[in-house]
């Protein structure tokens, strides 16, 4: 299996890059202990979304409604 953390691909070319737990671990990579974020640790600025896209549910720019209501409102019984 993988590492329990993951670290920016720096072989691969920023725009298309994402993160990874592959074995070994190489020396002096930032790690982070999930890959969603290792994506916004890393590649914030990514345009491209290459890492996001890696991983196992990504976000998607078109949302499917899963039920519930169309509009969003205050939760004003929860503390800021």
């Amino acid at each position: 299996g993988g590492l329990d953390v993951y670290y920016p691909d720096y072989d691969t070319a920023w725009a298309e890059a994402g993160c990874i737990n592959t074995r070994p671990l190489p020396s002096g990579r930032p790690t982070y202990s999930s890959q969603i974020a290792c994506c916004n640790g890393a590649y914030a600025g990514q345009t491209s979304g290459a890492c996001l896209s890696q991983l196992p549910s990504p976000p998607t720019m078109s949302p499917t409604e899963s039920g519930g209501l169309d509009v969003y409102y205050a939760d004003e019984d929860t503390a800021w």
